[in-house]
């Protein structure tokens, strides 16, 4: 079929189309664009969050380094203070601070290693620091004969121990003193034992009454003796002589003075010599055990004067001298054990109780800090060191007394150190606020 034509006789070719089209397409085009862009963003933070501090060509990029603890979407490349609730922004641990996150449980690790309990390492920026006034004062060495403080607790003197044992096996048939803790005074008693043994001697002695001459008293003399080593007091001998009466159960006393530590008989038991019933401690007179370091020893030998102060009662205070130095250093805190023996008419200085001895040693180098320095909760004892400008780290020390209007430090501080020395108070009360928060996380 021939093919058609159009009015000018050529042949008719396909339609144009219609306006607009071209455009459309550009449009298409341009949207997909858009999305692959956008697309490759997505990759790009993706690629960050896993490698942070790069970009995914391994160049760096800008990461935030201080976050809010109470408002982590406030965060920052600067320190400072958060715009919503004034808290101090605080370093970001983790990976996010460009350090990795080995690198901030390093820092993390050797902050806490030392960090008084409740404690944590404080950043401020220079406002806050000048707003709450802040100072600080350089730790010193000097050269003092002011008396050594060490601390020191009370111990039982082991020479005022006893131990309370029958010398014939027998039943208790009553018990005078059945608590711990309670007093007891030479000759005291404090049961009644049924002996058999002790029962037979005594008759002995009394059948010896009715022997005459020398050979009669050789008799009673024997039959005392006997009685008396099987632990019968001689007021009971005498006792049992003059009435010519058998005693059917015989006291057993305290052999000294003291309280009774231990007690392991009750009402029936069968005892025998070899148990210990009884333990009595004398308190007349006890141990003062102190602590001193290592570095310290130097000035510490037998005979020099110590004045010892428990904890909350100076007028219990007791003075005596150093009589023995232990031979044996505790490697973990490097102290030595020095000890006194302290009269204790009054029975005042308990077993456990804690307290200082201020010992009269010659002059002797030391390291000192203001007093105002120091932060004693009364568990803890510590200081803000400042190891760089706005960072304060809190650090156990161990006190040795003072000079002047300064204390002196025997441990836990060395000289040069910066420590805070003005609103001390306010410095822990924002590091207790720290760990506070630190541990609710």
């Amino acid at each position: 079929m021939a093919a058609e034509q159009d009015s000018h006789g050529m042949p008719e070719g396909p339609e144009p189309p219609p306006p607009g089209v071209r455009v459309m397409a550009v449009v298409r085009w341009a949207i997909l664009a858009v999305a692959a862009l956008v697309a490759l963003g997505s990759l790009l933070t993706l690629a960050r969050a896993q490698h942070p501090g790069t970009s995914a060509s391994g160049s760096h990029v800008h990461v935030w380094k201080y976050q809010c603890p109470m408002h982590p979407q406030i965060v920052s490349d600067e320190p400072g203070e958060c715009p919503i609730c004034h808290m101090t922004l605080e370093p970001i641990a983790s990976a996010r601070a460009g350090g990795g996150a080995d690198a901030g449980a390093s820092d993390a690790s050797l902050d806490a290693a030392a960090l008084p309990p409740g404690t944590a390492a404080v950043e401020l920026t220079l406002d806050r620091v000048q707003a709450i006034g802040v100072r600080t004062a350089v730790a010193q060495a000097e050269k003092t004969h002011a008396p050594l403080r060490v601390t020191a607790s009370v111990a039982a003197s082991d020479q005022g121990v006893a131990e309370v044992h029958v010398r014939a096996a027998g039943f208790v048939e009553s018990i005078e003193s059945s608590q711990l803790g309670v007093t007891v005074g030479r000759g005291q008693t404090l049961l009644h034992l049924y002996s058999p043994e002790i029962y037979q001697a005594q008759a002995e002695l009394l059948s010896t009454r009715t022997w005459e001459g020398d050979a009669g008293a050789r008799a009673q003399e024997r039959a005392r003796g006997k009685l008396e080593l099987l632990g019968m007091a001689s007021s009971d001998i005498d006792q049992v002589a003059s009435s010519g009466t058998v005693m059917r159960a015989v006291p057993i006393r305290a052999p000294r003075p003291g309280y009774v530590a231990k007690k392991s008989v009750v009402l029936g038991s069968y005892v025998t010599p070899e148990m210990a019933l009884y333990e009595l401690v004398d308190l007349s007179r006890v141990y003062v055990v102190a602590d001193v370091f290592q570095r310290e020893m130097a000035f510490v030998r037998v005979g020099v004067a110590g004045k010892f102060v428990p904890t909350g009662r100076p007028e219990d205070a007791a003075e005596a001298t150093i009589d023995l130095v232990y031979p044996v250093l505790d490697a973990e805190a490097r102290t030595t054990r020095v000890r006194m023996q302290v009269k204790n008419p009054s029975r005042a200085l308990r077993p456990g109780e804690y307290g200082t001895v201020d010992l009269s040693v010659v002059d002797r180098d030391v390291v000192t800090v203001p007093r105002d320095a120091i932060v004693d909760t009364g568990t803890a004892t510590y200081l803000f060191v400042v190891p760089a400008e706005g960072r304060y780290v809190p650090r156990t020390v161990a006190l040795g007394g003072t000079v002047g209007d300064r204390t002196i430090i025997s441990s836990g501080v060395s000289p040069g150190e910066r420590v805070v020395s003005g609103a001390t108070f306010l410095v822990d009360s924002e590091s207790r606020l720290r760990a506070a928060i630190g541990q609710a996380r």
